[in-house]
């Protein structure tokens, strides 16, 4: 399947200069992943590798997703138990919850509240094959991207009893970043487990490529096109990661701009005519210290 994600769009940059972001179509590689490819041009010579680098860096560690923190299954101690109704050891549950993709609703509270964290269940009786369908997640606050997603079996008549924690969260962490309360906690009445914590990818971005290649413009002079390519998880679009992505480059450099002693400097060059400045140029110069023939040479520079 071919799919565009993002048609030309002009973005002006100056009344002299303007680039353009066009989407080239690629074929998509599964269901799920969402692969988008981008350039980005013309750009002045040496720019692409500036804007591609900061874009990249920003893309993979500041994009914000969602993802399983933390879980606990009944009888479990650690992540090192085994349980014998199980065909799967805990570890290998753990590395299949790492896998579960979500989207959090607009209307939802997790969308708008960074620090809140919501809680998925699964309770069912085997003998079964568990997929991630199986849980059952806050009304109106989550979606689940990949519900055939594998968990477990269950081999015989037990019952399975299984909590996940999901918070909102920026690029990887690791088990180490978090703080682990390693009291045993009730999570359903005589069924009780210990918060089990797993390192957590949050980020949408799977993958961050670019390119850069030299281009002619419609006045022959040599310019640069930024290859973009931008590989997401399902749970939103390269195209909207992209523009997420620029929208915080901006916010990080606005600040340089509205600080007072920046902006004196700026509102002080605006006011500053030619004249006025070479003026100044031609006053400030020493006659007494140099020759003649090097004062003359100074004010031709001007």
């Amino acid at each position: 399947m071919v799919v565009d994600h993002l048609k030309n769009v002009d973005y002006k940059m100056t009344k002299e200069k303007k680039y353009k972001i066009r989407s080239i179509p690629i074929l998509q590689e599964d269901s799920i992943n969402q692969k988008a490819l981008f350039a980005i041009e013309p750009l002045e010579v040496g720019h692409a590798i500036t804007i591609g680098n900061a874009l990249r860096r920003t893309l993979l560690s500041d994009i914000t997703g969602y993802s399983i923190s933390s879980f606990r299954i009944n009888g479990v101690p650690h992540e090192f138990s085994v349980l014998p109704y199980l065909r799967e050891d805990i570890m290998e549950i753990m590395l299949n919850l790492k896998q579960l993709v979500f989207r959090a609703l607009p209307e939802g509270d997790l969308a708008s509240d960074s620090n809140l964290k919501l809680k998925a269940l699964l309770d069912i009786k085997g003998p079964r094959i568990v997929t991630a369908a199986h849980f059952q997640l806050p009304f109106n606050q989550l979606t689940l991207l990949n519900p055939n997603q594998y968990i477990c079996t269950i081999v015989d008549n037990s019952s399975l009893f299984m909590e996940v924690e999901i918070e909102k969260g920026k690029a990887y962490k690791l088990i180490d970043e978090k703080e682990i309360d390693n009291t045993l906690q009730k999570v359903e009445p005589d069924k009780k487990g210990r918060k089990i914590f797993i390192d957590s990818v949050y980020s949408p971005v799977k993958n961050v490529n670019f390119k850069v290649k030299l281009i002619t413009d419609s006045d022959g002079n040599i310019k640069e096109s930024l290859l973009f390519e931008i590989t997401t998880n399902g749970s939103t679009s390269p195209k909207r990661v992209l523009l997420e992505a620029a929208r915080l480059l901006i916010d990080l450099f606005t600040p340089l701009l509205i600080t007072e002693e920046f902006s004196e400097v700026i509102e002080n060059i605006n006011k500053i005519e030619v004249d006025e400045l070479g003026e100044d140029l031609i006053n400030s110069i020493n006659y007494d210290d140099v020759s003649i023939e090097e004062n003359l040479e100074n004010i031709e520079k001007l």
